[in-house]
């Protein structure tokens, strides 16, 4: 007859006969099984694990037909109410039925038949027990566990597997086999077989353990006669060099004045290195840190000058004009001076190659008594150069940050990031977000090198910052730096700089005396115009040493003394390559040409912008390398210009039966932005009114559809490119009328500024 059970589920479980189990159910419904078996089953119940363990609701045919009664020997609730229950393994039995609790219908129930266990030869079971026991007696010892050998050998076969399956380390799903399986003879021929693997794995772990424990003994050995030198040394006044090392890190660490977490760390790496084997691979990692960690300026930092006298007079002596960024120093020391805790500002200096930014900071550094250090990040796209690498990775080494300040051996260096406009980001990493982080003195103070892992202070340093183009550098640092920008020379600035720094620089490089070799103004001039093409100095610097390289040498030849004066004659015998900005420059005038104006990567430039009509169907080429934007602009001017076309006394069949082609000469740049338009405008009405305008005529600024002209950028920098090619007339919006005040007045009285509100004041001017 069948006997009910309550059922428990338990997900990866399994218990055998005579095996106890400790288990913390946590579910309501399995402390609601307990309850029910301790009441009414005389605390016996049945433990069934799930034969699909993802199903969180298995149906009654995923649950197993064979299993083992198991009884509760103990229950304790914890300090964590919750409770722990000791189970017994009883007798192995054969689920005929699940079914639902009739008063709780979440409770599972079933009916059971306990299994009778089959009859055997007598001979064959002693053979197995024999067996089990030689195997079973091999293992214990050898695992060393005491055990009732008397016990064991006393105990049935059926009895003997049981005990056997209950604590050998096999697999889950093996020890359910063993659970379900009433054969005792089958458990036994089995478990003969997942023995002899078992000991075999043991045999092979004492064998890897004694070879160890043999290294050990060694290792061991070389540490007592190690431990021994250096006693004998001690004794002798030879101390090791690595002890004589760790009493130097120890001494340097106690004098530093760190958070006491960071001094924590580095007192285990200390501690870490005096007990490593000096044959060990990882000493060196641990030698290499630690000698980072004390070389750097934790606590170091050069006294900043605060004469303001003296700043000015060392900027004024290194370079010519800057006068913005030169105040701004000037401000800083002068804030610096009655706050001692001000926070450094974040400066960009934006400008062509060749104006000065990289030297003004070195500059700055050297009148301020701060050392220097110039990181370029141009190209830059892995940020873990800036942060450094992870320990763990083989030929790991600080970021460039930290490295700066090892260098410069103090914690309020100036530090010059180069080309911000030039990183690149990509999967490697986003070197502008953790840029942000370097440089925001509200995150700095606490800036961690994933190499040196531990916060140092970056608060002290002054971060200077370098970019030719302040539309490319990123908007998310664009946003924390205070820029400023520097414009191109003119040709007046670059005689002045050439008479006062660079020739001065080249007679002391050279050895030359100021009377041997003078070079007028007007040769100085000649050289800029007919032999470079630049918004700095640079190659007007290359050129000067040319120049006394090749009169040096002439001198050397003949054996004359030099005392030469070069003139505008001279040069021309002397250079022989020469790059004429008046060659670049369109010479004959016609109809349909027109100088527009435009900032490149040589500063300020002037833009021919020229058109040809002929017979066609109204249509409109566009050609010189022209973004998109540019050529939205000329849209717009035609547009403008047909809604207009009464007022410019354009001829009514102009768009229908001719085709228009308008070039941007200097095809190979690139050119974008709306600031042609006006030029644009002039171009189309000089040519379809066969009218044309002068070559020492410039414009800029943008069109609407309405004739409004709109304000546009880089306003210095056009107006000194157009004084550099000679124009002698600029017509500009009247909203950038306040950019004129960067420019300089001796620009202002060789050129005529007009100021427009709208186009009809560029055509009146230029076409009545």
């Amino acid at each position: 007859m069948a006997k009910t059970l309550p059922v428990m589920l338990l997900k990866d479980f399994t218990i055998l006969p005579s095996q106890t189990l400790k288990v913390e159910p946590s579910t309501k419904l399995s402390l609601a099984t307990i309850e029910l078996s301790e009441q009414y089953y005389e605390k016996e119940l049945i433990i069934v694990s799930p034969k699909d363990t993802l199903e969180e609701n298995p149906e009654v045919e995923d649950l197993p037909t064979i299993s083992v009664i198991v009884k509760i020997k103990k229950k304790i609730i914890l300090p964590n109410n919750h409770v722990r229950i000791t189970f017994e393994g009883g007798k192995r039995v054969k689920i005929s039925k699940y079914f639902n609790d009739s008063k709780n219908k979440n409770l599972l129930l079933c009916n059971y038949f306990i299994l009778q266990n089959p009859v055997f030869e007598e001979s064959e079971v002693y053979a197995y027990q024999k067996q089990l026991n030689h195997l079973l007696k091999y293992y214990l010892e050898n695992k060393r566990y005491h055990y009732d050998e008397e016990k064991i050998k006393n105990q049935s076969l059926d009895e003997l597997t049981d005990f056997i399956a209950s604590f050998l380390p096999l697999s889950l799903d093996k020890k359910k086999k063993y659970m379900e399986d009433n054969n005792a003879l089958n458990r036994a021929k089995n478990l003969v077989n997942d023995f002899t693997l078992e000991i075999k794995v043991l045999d092979l772990e004492r064998k890897i353990e004694a070879s160890l424990q043999q290294e050990l003994d060694e290792e061991q050995k070389k540490y007592i006669l190690r431990e021994k030198i250096v006693e004998i040394q001690k004794e002798l006044g030879e101390e090791n060099k690595k002890t004589l090392e760790v009493e130097e890190y120890k001494e340097k660490l106690s004098s530093l004045n760190i958070s006491h977490r960071t001094k924590r760390k580095i007192q285990n790496e200390i501690e870490k290195y005096e007990f490593m084997n000096e044959q060990s691979p990882d000493i060196s990692f641990v030698r290499n840190y630690l000698e980072l960690f004390f070389s750097l300026p934790w606590n170091e930092e050069t006294i900043e000058n605060e004469d303001l006298k003296s700043i000015e007079k060392s900027l004024n002596k290194t370079h010519y004009g800057l006068k913005q960024v030169k105040t701004r120093i000037l401000e800083y020391a002068a804030m610096k001076k009655r706050n001692p805790f001000l926070q450094a500002p974040i400066i960009c200096l934006v400008g062509p190659p060749g104006v000065g930014k990289s030297t003004i900071a070195s500059s700055i550094a050297s009148a301020l008594h701060r050392e220097f250090y110039k990181i370029s990040v141009g190209g830059l796209n892995d940020s873990a150069e800036l942060t450094g690498h992870r320990r763990t990775y083989l030929g790991s080494a600080p970021g460039r940050i930290i490295t700066a300040l090892q260098k410069c051996n103090s914690k309020n260096p100036l530090i010059l990031i180069d080309e911000v406009d030039k990183m690149v980001k990509d999967y490697k990493g986003d070197p502008a977000s953790v840029l942000l982080d370097i440089l925001d003195p509200n995150l700095n103070q606490n800036f961690i090198d994933a190499y040196l892992e531990e916060p140092f202070d970056l608060s002290h340093v002054l971060f200077f910052l370098t970019a030719n183009r302040i539309e490319e550098i990123p908007n998310e640092l664009k946003d924390r730096l205070e820029i400023i920008e520097l414009s191109s020379y003119s040709t007046l600035e670059k005689i002045s700089l050439a008479k006062e720094y660079l020739l001065p620089l080249l007679r002391l490089d050279y050895h030359v005396r100021e009377d041997e070799i003078k070079i007028t103004d007007e040769a100085i001039k000649d050289l800029i115009l007919n032999y470079t093409n630049e918004a700095g100095v640079r190659e007007l610097r290359r050129k000067l040493e040319e120049l006394y390289r090749k009169v040096i040498l002439n001198g050397e030849k003949t054996k004359q003394n030099l005392e030469i004066t070069l003139e505008k004659k001279d040069i021309q015998k002397i250079l022989e390559e020469k790059i004429t900005i008046a060659d670049l420059e369109p010479k004959i005038n016609t109809c349909g040409l027109v100088k527009g104006l435009a900032v490149t990567n040589i500063g300020g430039v002037t833009l021919p912008i020229e058109a040809v009509m002929y017979d066609g169907s109204g249509k409109t080429f566009v050609t010189g390398s022209l973004g998109d934007v540019m050529k939205e602009s000329i849209d717009v001017v035609l547009s403008f210009i047909k809604n207009n076309q009464k007022k410019f006394a354009i001829p009514s069949t102009a768009f229908k039966k001719k085709d228009i082609h308008i070039h941007a000469l200097d095809g190979a740049t690139l050119k974008d932005g709306p600031s042609a338009g006006v030029a644009i405008t002039t171009c189309f009405i000089s040519l379809l009114t066969h009218r044309q305008v002068p070559l020492d005529v410039a414009m800029t600024g943008e069109m609407s559809l309405r004739g409004e002209v709109l304000p546009v950028g880089g306003i210095k920098e056009k107006v000194i490119g157009a004084y550099n090619r000679g124009i002698k007339k600029i017509f500009l919006p009247e909203a950038n009328k306040v950019d004129m005040k960067l420019v300089s007045k001796d620009i202002k009285k060789e050129i005529e500024i007009i100021y427009v509100k709208e186009y009809k004041e560029i055509y009146k001017s230029l076409f009545k």
